[in-house]
C-alpha cells in the first residue's frame, strides 16, 4: 500500500495528533483555496517562521487543491466505526457482510475505506446481478421503432431516409447503472490508500463499465430518484454512490462530489444523538418534541423576525410533565465546558421551561460520565443543568445504552 509523497495527512481537532506542517512557500498555488477551506471551518491553518500547519475542524474526508495536492483528514473515530454511526442513521448499508473482509480494514483512513467498499460492490454487481432494463431512447434509424420526432425531422430532410424517432429500447444506460459509472469515475479520488489488488480491480471495472453513458442532467436528482426503484442487489452499491456523489461537498458545475470528499462529524453527532433519544424513548416513556417544537422565537419582532436569533435546541423530551433538553457538543470539552456553553443552556432552560439542560460531548475513552454543572431554581422550580461524555469511538448501541441507563424509569438521577 502506499501514499502519495505529497499528500497532506493531518487529523481533525481532538485527536491528540500535531498539525501537518510543511513549507509555506509549498502553498502558494493553493493559498486561495485553503483560506476559502477556513472561512469555511474545513480547516485550520496557519504559518510561522515560514512553516505553514494544517489541521482539520470537524469535518474528515479529502480535498484535492488546485494544485493537485491532496488533503486527507482524518478522524479520531476509526474509520469502521464512522461508518457503524452512518448506517445507524440509515446513511449507510450495514456493516456485517464487510466486518470479515480483509480488504476493509479498521485502520484505513476514511476515503479509502469508502472506495474500497465501493469498488467490492460494483464487482459483485458486474458478475451477478449487472442488468439491462427498458429505458427511453432517441435515435436515427431507416426503420420506425416508434413515435417519429417531426420537428427535429423538419430541420434535417436532407438526411432522409433515417428518420429521428423516440422509442423505448433494452440497454445498459439505465438511471442507476449510469449513477454508479458516475461514481466509479470518481472513486479513485478517495483511494489516498492503494494496494495492488485495488489498483487491478479499478482498472478491470473501468473496462467494464466504459460502455455505459454518463451523460445524467441532474446527478443530485438522479441519486436521490434511484435509491427508491433500484433492481435486486444494487441497494448497497447505489448507497455507497450517494455517499460518494451527494455526501461530498459538491462540485459547482458538475452538481456532483468534485474535488472534495468531506462529512460533517459535528453534523453526525447531532443527528445521532436525536436518533438514540427516539429509540429510547419507547423504553423508558420519553417522549420527543416534534422539529417545530424544537424552536422558541423572541417576543420582539426583531428577534420574531431573524432566524438567526431564534433558540433551536437539538433534543427535546418529556416523560411525566419532565422536560429534557440535549444539546450535542462535537468538540472536546467535557470537564471544561464553557462559558458560552454554560450560559447557552441557562438560555434553553429559561426559555423552554426545561428541568433538566444536558451538554452532550463525545469522547475518545470509552467510559460514560455525567457533571452536573448547576442545581437551581426558578421560582419553585428546579433546573439541572449537567454535562454528559459518550464514547462516540464505541459505537451507537453502547452510547444508547448509556443513555439508557441514565433516562430509565428506574435511574436514580431526577431524570
Amino acid at each position: 500500500m502506499f501514499e502519495a509523497p505529497d499528500d497532506i495527512v493531518c487529523f481533525e481537532l481532538g485527536s491528540n495528533q500535531l498539525p501537518w506542517v510543511g513549507p509555506s512557500a509549498d502553498f502558494a498555488q493553493d493559498y486561495d483555496a485553503i483560506q476559502l477551506l477556513v472561512q469555511d471551518g474545513v480547516v485550520q491553518y496557519g504559518v510561522r517562521d515560514g512553516e505553514a500547519s494544517i489541521s482539520g475542524v470537524d469535518r474528515v474526508g479529502l480535498l484535492q487543491l488546485p494544485s493537485g495536492r491532496r488533503i486527507v483528514i482524518r478522524s479520531k473515530i476509526e474509520s469502521l466505526v464512522l461508518l457503524d454511526w452512518l448506517a445507524f442513521l440509515g446513511d449507510f448499508p450495514p456493516l456485517d457482510k464487510w466486518l470479515a473482509d480483509a480488504g476493509v480494514i479498521t485502520g484505513d483512513d476514511f476515503p479509502t475505506c469508502l472506495g474500497r467498499l465501493f469498488l467490492r460492490e460494483l464487482e459483485s454487481i458486474t458478475r451477478v446481478h449487472l442488468r439491462k432494463d427498458f429505458t427511453s431512447v432517441i435515435s436515427d434509424n431507416s426503420i420506425v421503432h416508434g413515435r417519429i420526432l417531426m420537428s427535429q425531422l423538419s430541420r434535417k430532410l436532407h438526411c432522409l431516409p433515417r428518420l429521428p424517432q423516440f422509442h423505448r429500447s433494452r440497454t445498459l444506460n439505465t438511471p442507476y447503472n449510469m449513477v454508479l459509472a458516475l461514481a466509479l469515475d470518481k472513486v479513485q479520488r478517495l483511494l489516498t490508500k492503494k494496494s495492488l489488488s485495488d489498483t487491478t480491480l479499478l482498472a478491470r471495472l473501468r473496462d467494464e463499465w466504459s460502455i455505459i453513458r454518463r451523460n445524467i442532467l441532474d446527478p443530485s436528482r438522479a441519486v436521490t430518484e434511484v435509491q427508491w426503484g433500484c433492481p435486486s442487489g444494487y441497494r448497497t452499491a447505489l448507497q455507497l454512490a450517494r455517499l460518494i456523489l451527494v455526501g461530498a461537498a459538491l462540485d459547482p458545475e458538475a452538481g456532483v462530489g468534485g474535488q472534495a470528499f468531506t462529512l460533517s462529524l459535528s453534523s453526525i453527532w447531532e443527528r445521532a444523538l436525536r436518533q438514540m433519544i427516539n429509540e429510547i424513548g419507547g423504553e423508558a416513556g420519553w417522549v420527543s418534541a416534534r422539529d417545530s417544537d424544537r424552536t422558541r422565537m423572541w417576543d420582539d419582532s426583531a428577534g420574531r423576525n431573524d432566524p438567526n436569533r431564534w433558540l433551536t435546541v437539538d433534543v427535546m423530551a418529556e416523560r411525566e410533565g419532565v422536560r429534557w433538553i440535549l444539546d450535542a457538543k462535537y468538540k472536546r470539552a467535557f470537564g471544561n465546558e464553557s462559558r458560552e456553553d454554560r450560559f447557552q443552556m441557562c438560555a434553553y432552560a429559561v426559555a423552554f421551561d426545561a428541568d433538566v439542560v444536558s451538554l452532550v460531548y463525545p469522547v475518545s475513552t470509552k467510559d460514560f460520565q455525567r457533571r452536573v454543572l448547576l442545581e437551581t431554581k426558578v421560582g419553585l422550580k428546579p433546573i439541572t443543568i449537567d454535562s454528559l461524555n459518550l464514547p462516540m469511538c464505541a459505537g451507537p448501541e453502547f452510547c444508547k445504552a448509556a443513555l439508557r441507563s441514565l433516562s430509565g424509569s428506574e435511574s436514580s438521577l431526577q431524570l
